[in-house]
């Protein structure tokens, strides 16, 4: 009788398990991503970022441009790092996902390699 209660009961928790909306993170914008990734094209880079490249050495994302600032992150050369901006002349703002969390600050322009001019 405890088994026949037990089975329908482990069904209905298995079943809400599965249906809960935690493994849809991915957004609206990820489909763009997943298609381009199927087709072979390059993923849609989104509006704020200038370019992507990684860098030639590690390094350390700074809170503010300065090598005295905070330090947000550590990153190495196999890091995707998308450039946010570049009007300063010794750092540029950039984006690094970091421990399945994204961080923005500031690393210096001379560990990046050089972007050609369009």
């Amino acid at each position: 009788m405890k088994l026949a209660f037990a089975i329908p009961v482990f069904a209905a928790v298995l079943g809400t398990s599965s249906c809960n909306d935690r493994g849809s993170a991915i957004g609206h914008d990820g489909a763009e991503a997943t298609i381009a990734n199927e087709t072979g094209a390059s993923a849609p880079l989104p509006k704020d970022v200038i370019y992507t490249s990684r860098s030639l050495i590690s390094g350390k994302l700074y809170a503010r441009p300065s090598f005295e600032g905070t330090v947000l992150a550590h990153f190495d050369t196999t890091q995707q790092l998308y450039v946010l901006d570049t009007t300063n002349n010794i750092f540029v703002k950039a984006r690094l996902l970091h421990d399945t969390a994204t961080q923005t600050g500031y690393i210096p322009k001379a560990i990046l390699p050089e972007q050609k001019q369009p």
